[in-house]
């Protein structure tokens, strides 16, 4: 099963009075990315994506709202998420937070889900968490990933992103 992470936080106003939102997410197949992308944009102005894997260093002090997200696979989030969770938890805990998941199976518990992605204390303090189906891109996985995926896929309907509930996500964040 193939699961994918975003999460997002929100809060102090830039020089331009506009508020800032930073997007930190990771993604594997392409699913995460599509869904960071679509956040953005219904976010509007005054959003910038980071891509977490890449390991560049950002002050995520600069930004008002941050999104974090990342895949999970076999039941784990990836270890860059994780880390950057870890290593700028001080900091998040400062900020409104909001999590969203994308996972390709439509029955998954989306609560269970973001607790074993993120630390604990970051879940508490999210101000919105949100469920965003997923998507299954076989022209991006390796052989073993698309073996597991026929394996673990014998689902019922394919799977796909929920752009609706993405929007009602935007909108709890901005209402906050």
């Amino acid at each position: 099963m193939i699961t994918e992470i975003v999460y997002f936080w929100s809060g102090r106003e830039g020089a331009d009075d506009h508020m800032r939102t930073l997007i930190a997410y990771s993604s594997t197949l392409g699913c995460t990315e599509q869904c960071a992308s679509r956040l953005k944009a219904d976010l509007g102005n005054g959003v910038e994506m980071f891509r977490i894997s890449r390991r560049r260093r950002i002050n995520l002090l600069d930004y008002d709202t941050i999104i974090i997200g990342g895949s999970i696979h076999e039941g784990t989030i990836q270890r860059s998420v994780r880390d950057f969770c870890e290593n700028h938890l001080e900091v998040l805990l400062k900020k409104p937070v909001g999590l969203f998941v994308c996972c390709t199976d439509p029955e998954a518990d989306e609560n269970r889900l973001i607790e074993i992605a993120f630390p604990e204390e970051l879940v508490e303090h999210a101000l919105a968490s949100g469920f965003f189906g997923g998507e299954l891109n076989m022209k991006k996985m390796n052989l073993l990933q698309k073996i597991m995926t026929r394996k673990a896929a014998r689902l019922q309907t394919e799977p796909e992103i929920d752009f609706q509930k993405i929007l009602e996500f935007a909108r709890t964040l901005q209402e906050a």
